[in-house]
């Protein structure tokens, strides 16, 4: 049997991936097997196991792909760049890709209600879970480091309670794709940038101070 090229490695994976997406949207990822996925995308168990290690790694591949798909990653990466002259508006950037119609749709998609299934404990072993969370403790951690950027480009006061200004975007971000998946309608573009204007602006005001709690 000839070797596979890269390009037909490629094209499998590409497969595999979209008849899981179906599957999942449809069926829900607990009752999905990795035999159903293979029969839809009309390869192997094998092929599937050679690019993705369980039903788990595929998920998970799966919603990295659908954010980059929808531009909800590269921008908050070159944020975090040391080299970035603008992180400020990177994130900026980074954060207005939510707003976008085809963000949208994928916050009140079947995908988007299994990873909070998943994050919340209802469904997906343990292991899932912590990917998952992983994912999300990622997206900390690079906002972490562009308003690090911010700061040292004096985009933002030096004193600037860093931990806390990350969290407070992060938590916009989780209240408002949360409204979006109840009401749609109510965000339209305009309204959703003034919400990340507003966001952004109050980072300076988010101060380090002594007190513990």
């Amino acid at each position: 049997m000839p070797k596979r090229t890269h390009e037909e490695a490629l094209q499998t994976k590409k497969q595999i991936m979209d008849a899981a997406v179906a599957l999942f949207s449809v069926k829900g990822y607990e009752k999905t097997t990795l035999s159903d996925v293979a029969r839809a995308a009309g390869v192997t168990r094998g092929a599937i196991y050679w690019h993705f290690e369980n039903k788990g790694e595929l998920l998970i591949e799966l919603i990295q792909h659908l954010a980059k798909d929808k531009d909800l990653v590269e921008s908050l990466l070159q944020a975090a760049k040391e080299n970035e002259f603008d992180p400020l508006g990177c994130i900026r950037k980074w954060l207005y890709a939510h707003g976008s119609s085809s963000a949208m749709q994928l916050f009140v998609s079947e995908m988007s209600k299994i990873v909070n299934s998943i994050l919340l404990g209802i469904n997906g072993e343990e292991e899932l879970y912590y990917r998952m969370d992983e994912l999300v403790r990622s997206r900390v951690y690079y906002l972490k480091e562009g308003i690090k950027n911010a700061i040292r480009r004096r985009q933002l006061p030096a004193d600037v309670d860093v931990d806390l200004a990350a969290e407070a975007i992060n938590l916009m971000l989780l209240g408002f794709t949360q409204v979006v998946r109840r009401n749609k309608g109510f965000w339209t573009l305009n309204r959703y940038y003034r919400l990340v204007d507003a966001c952004l602006i109050s980072l300076a005001s988010i101060k380090r101070d002594n007190l513990h709690y």
